[in-house]
């Protein structure tokens, strides 16, 4: 899907879309859950010092009028466990999330196909 041009973002817009995509390329601690929809995971602590923590993502989210949930979450880290948040965007609410990341529509048709697959029996 090509982007559109006759679209006009403000400058909040566009630097939101720019950290999104950026976000969804680097594809760390990102996971799709069959019942919930899409999960972006970071350390509570760490995360925040190179500007990609939850509450940044929240704000391009909200930027982007993308709707999600946060849930606190603990996560395997190596041998540690490491606390942190989960940002979760649901199944329905993914067109939202696309509208502003097209080529990110084929990560979630390969999620449907390897839950579809692991739902069979394949």
């Amino acid at each position: 899907m090509p982007y559109r041009v006759d679209v006009v973002l403000t400058q909040e817009e566009r630097t939101a879309q720019r950290k999104l995509i950026g976000t969804l390329n680097m594809r760390n601690a990102m996971w799709f859950e069959p019942d919930v929809g899409f999960c972006i995971w970071r350390d509570q602590r760490d995360s925040q010092a190179w500007g990609a923590g939850i509450p940044e993502l929240s704000a391009h989210f909200d930027t982007l009028a993308i709707p999600y949930v946060v849930r606190p979450e603990v996560q395997a880290v190596g041998k540690r466990q490491k606390a942190g948040l989960t940002l979760v965007v649901r199944w329905e609410e993914l067109p939202s999330l696309t509208r502003w990341a097209p080529s990110f529509q084929k990560q979630i048709d390969n999620a449907h196909a390897e839950m579809d697959a692991a739902a069979s029996g394949s």
